[in-house]
């Protein structure tokens, strides 16, 4: 304190630390002095009362049977975090802290006490978060705290979503934290991921070549057939490249023209495609009248099939022998025109298949005639030849590199194979990751058993992680229905604690080293008591309260006893006492009860010509 005096709270490992009391005591400010000490750029610790009367915030903690402790000046003006730190690896608490070490190497030295090194890298990239940074220790921090305004909501499971450095690495961290993902995956996945967008690139870049090329080809056969106008080249049909080639020869050589061959291809292929034009007519009309002659047939056997059906359905029935014998003699026509028309079968041709051999004929050789040119032209001097022979050669340097020296595709081809190699080593990571979540739910529904009495209509429910919103929903028994709304505050109270009891088992199950073992939760009593009573609302509201207690309590046990683990829950609260001393919860331990007077920052350290408001 600026007086002199020291302000202590002590908390104690595997326990439910409860510091209770009355509103505006001071009791939401141990969290945000806590996350000061962190590093927090973005202190919640007012400046009345609080600020104003602090000359040093500071944190006395155990990490891997290590004790340290962390001091940080207060707040400067207008709200400016100090950069001005203690630290001590022995845990040694200074009568007054002085400045020993920069923010950058406690950080790496915390950092290393949770095994975050270089290698702990985010994945993938967003607006507020580089791809390939490091990840912060302080992001972890969103699964160790349960803020007043997250604790009862219905639709965010996790605190700081709304600003969006913390909601990109909620996203990017989770499977990191939960288990889903190791370090090398992690490392994987960025390389891939940087490869991934790398042979995108490259596929643009492929696609940019390629239409760049046809701009080129286009651009090129323009000035090659005016080039066959003026005679530089032949106009002998060649292909697109022998021309390129022997426009090339004219640029280098610098000839005076080379002399066009007396043969005038257009008219040869012009006689052809008129050629081509009278076979196609004269196919397409046989098909035709092919088509109508098989019509013909179908319908003259049509006509005649009544005279079979009654000589093979009749014939037995028929007394008058005139009429018999005249439909046995229909019945011999019959047959005779069937084996008259059999033998009359058209020659069997594939016309389709020869229409289109000739229109792709054709259509060769009108994509010829539209390269030659059609009019002769002469330069009227050398000065207008060379014009043209300088805008051939310039546009030939312009894409020539790119023609002749680019080749994308086998860029492409090595990434697509590095990516393939890396994905094998990642192996199904949708089987694991599916794996990990039954587990999650498994875990979480063992507290969801033990909540059901609260839980009211929805006791008996099931437990189903939302991996893509981070949400708990519970599914209906024996039904594929997943609620997704559950009603009052008392039944979100319940979700949010199960839904971190549950990942907090679930990573010290997974030895995920990077996620300390504590929670912090603020008034989670909520739902039951109005900000400034000391009573519950109704008894009904008492026993949920006490449900919600005995399952903190409970979680202690089950770490220390099952896992042989430790944990530590901090918890501000309303409630009295008795809550926890009635119900032989051992696990309990109250640090202060802010009442009668007795504050964060007493009487005796503020300045008096201020008001004691602490909120």
């Amino acid at each position: 304190m600026k007086n002199g005096n020291v302000r202590k709270l002590f908390f104690k490992p595997n326990k439910v630390n409860i510091v209770t009391g009355e509103s505006n005591t001071g009791k939401t400010v141990i969290w945000a002095i806590i996350d000061y000490c962190l590093f927090s750029s973005e202190p919640q610790i007012p400046e009345d009362i609080i600020n104003e009367n602090v000359d040093w915030y500071g944190i006395n903690f155990n990490i891997n049977d290590e004790v340290y402790t962390i001091a940080r000046e207060g707040i400067n003006l207008f709200g400016t975090p100090s950069t001005e730190y203690y630290f001590s690896g022995s845990g040694e608490i200074p009568e007054k802290p002085e400045k020993n070490i920069n923010e950058d190497e406690i950080k790496k030295y915390m950092e290393a006490q949770f095994e975050i090194n270089d290698k702990v890298v985010i994945p993938y990239g967003g607006k507020e978060i580089r791809q390939g940074s490091k990840i912060s220790l302080r992001y972890f921090l969103l699964f160790n705290t349960q803020g007043e305004n997250t604790i009862v909501n219905s639709d965010t499971f996790f605190d700081k979503q709304t600003q969006l450095k913390y909601k990109e690495a909620l996203e990017r961290i989770f499977d990191l934290s939960i288990g889903i993902d190791t370090v090398r995956e992690t490392l994987i996945k960025e390389k891939l991921i940087s490869l991934e967008n790398e042979r995108k690139k490259m596929s643009k870049k492929s696609i940019a070549l390629e239409k760049e090329n046809k701009l080129f080809e286009k651009n090129m056969r323009d000035l090659l057939l005016k080039a066959k106008e003026y005679q530089l080249i032949s106009d002998l049909s060649k292909s697109f490249e022998e021309e390129l080639n022997e426009i090339k020869h004219v640029i280098l050589q610098e000839n005076e023209s080379i002399p066009s061959t007396e043969i005038n291809d257009f008219d040869k292929l012009d006689k052809q495609r008129w050629e081509l034009i009278k076979k196609i007519k004269k196919l397409k009309r046989f098909e035709n009248e092919y088509n109508s002659y098989k019509s013909l047939i179908d319908n003259n056997i049509d006509s005649l099939q009544p005279i079979e059906y009654i000589h093979n359905n009749y014939s037995e029935i028929i007394e008058t022998p005139l009429v018999k014998e005249f439909v046995s003699q229909l019945k011999v026509e019959l047959n005779e025109i069937k084996r008259s028309i059999k033998k009359k079968s058209p020659v069997k041709i594939d016309v389709k298949s020869q229409l289109n051999s000739l229109q792709t004929e054709l259509y060769k050789i009108n994509t010829a005639i539209n390269l030659l040119p059609q009019n002769y032209k002469q330069f009227d001097n050398h000065k207008q030849k060379y014009v043209l022979i300088g805008e051939i050669k310039t546009r030939m340097q312009i894409y020539e590199k790119d023609w002749e020296e680019e080749n994308y595709d086998t860029q492409i081809q090595l990434l697509s194979k590095e990516i393939d190699e890396l994905k094998k080593q990642l192996g199904n990571r949708e089987d694991k990751k599916e794996a990990v979540i039954r587990l999650l739910q498994e875990i979480i529904q063992v507290y969801l058993d033990k909540s059901e009495n609260a839980l009211a209509n929805y006791a008996g429910f099931k437990a189903v992680f939302d991996h893509r919103d981070k949400k708990l929903r519970l599914q209906k028994p024996f039904s594929t229905v997943v609620e997704n709304v559950i009603g009052s505050s008392s039944n979100h109270l319940f979700l949010h604690l199960c839904l971190f009891l549950g990942l907090h088992e679930l990573i010290m199950r997974q030895e995920v080293p990077f996620v300390a073992p504590f929670l912090f939760l603020d008034q989670p009593s909520r739902p039951y008591y109005d900000n400034k009573a000391e009573k519950a609302k109704s008894d009904s509201d008492r026993a949920k309260i006490t449900i919600a207690m005995q399952l903190l309590n409970d979680f202690v046990t089950r770490v220390n006893d099952e896992l042989k683990r430790e944990f530590q829950f901090i918890v501000l609260e309303h409630i009295p006492s008795e809550i926890w001393t009635e119900n032989s919860m051992n696990n309990f331990y109250l640090v202060e009860e802010f009442r009668d007077g007795n504050k964060l920052i007493r009487n005796e350290d503020i300045n008096h010509n201020h008001p004691p408001s602490q909120e």
